[in-house]
């Protein structure tokens, strides 16, 4: 890979790693950046998200598609689903925490893949997806406690419904950015339902954001969504998709990071050991082709 395109990509898994505190702020409010703002609820930043991503993306969603039925399901899994349970998770969740969980999805996708694609997977690629779930799972539970997360039970729901509209996605020929205008578009209408019939002062808490927020919509929409998806896109037109797959687990790692120096997240052992743990076996399973679902190791990518 050139400097030039490494760089790029740095610079896109440094977005997608800062938005889990980002969003964490759009939410909760937390760190403080904005005195008495205490966060938008989930489902309705989630709507405002999508609406604004459909809106900016509005010249790709020509020509229409044909499979309606299951465009919708990849749009709600990738889209509203997901979204809405990371946003809600994220209320109790810390962003290190969440970017771990969300990792699962690489090996959900290859057991799916496995049970409905018929895939075969060899010893090293069965281990290794054995590893990240074991590392997740001590993630998300508290051995000390005998307790488990519940915004972190929430980031696996959002992994395994990514990881479900994933399969589906072999099904629609759709180029990324038109994908992505589409999946905007049929989530918002879900979303603006939810979150007008399950939540209340969506207008005072965005009012209360002011700047810093519409600053952190701009941010997970423009940057994360369509510059991240611009760059990472080309660069995956150029290179191999077990090259570029692994280079994508810096994002989580930056997450990890930012949470712990931004958000001030607990950096103990079990999130240490269960991280390391998740992130060597997605990153073994990522760098391993997957002959039915070759962008298998992308589910998180294909999501963001």
């Amino acid at each position: 890979m050139s400097s030039r395109d490494f760089f790029a990509f740095m610079l896109v898994c440094l977005f997608w790693g800062l938005n889990f505190v980002v969003a964490k702020f759009a939410v909760t409010g937390a760190p403080g950046w904005v005195p008495g703002f205490e966060g938008v609820p989930p489902i309705g930043f989630a709507f405002l998200r999508f609406a604004v991503l459909a809106v900016l993306l509005l010249p790709f969603l020509r020509p229409w598609p044909r499979q309606w039925l299951t465009l919708a399901g990849v749009a709600l899994g990738m889209g509203a689903a997901q979204y809405t349970f990371i946003f809600i998770g994220l209320q109790t969740a810390t962003p290190s925490a969440m970017a771990l969980v969300l990792q699962s999805g690489v090996p959900m996708v290859t057991l799916l893949s496995v049970v409905w694609l018929k895939e075969r997977i060899g010893w090293v690629r069965g281990g290794a997806t054995v590893l990240a779930i074991l590392g997740v799972v001590l993630v998300v539970a508290n051995p000390a406690e005998l307790t488990l997360s519940v915004g972190l039970l929430f980031g696996l729901a959002a992994a395994f419904v990514a990881s479900v509209a994933m399969i589906l996605i072999r099904r629609i020929d759709m180029k990324p950015m038109r994908l992505q205008a589409w999946i905007g578009l049929l989530s918002s209408p879900v979303l603006l339902i939810g979150t007008a019939a399950f939540e209340s002062g969506q207008v005072e808490a965005v009012t209360a954001g002011g700047w810093m927020f519409l600053a952190a919509l701009f941010f997970t929409v423009v940057l994360v969504n369509i510059y991240g998806h611009g760059v990472f896109y080309f660069v995956l037109q150029k290179y191999e998709t077990t090259l570029v797959a692994p280079l994508t687990l810096m994002a989580p790692l930056i997450g990890v990071v930012s949470g712990v120096m931004i958000t001030g997240d607990r950096f103990g052992p079990t999130l240490v050991v269960g991280g390391l743990m998740t992130l060597l076996g997605a990153g073994i399973v990522a760098s391993r082709p997957n002959k039915q679902l070759p962008k298998a190791p992308l589910v998180r990518e294909e999501s963001l």
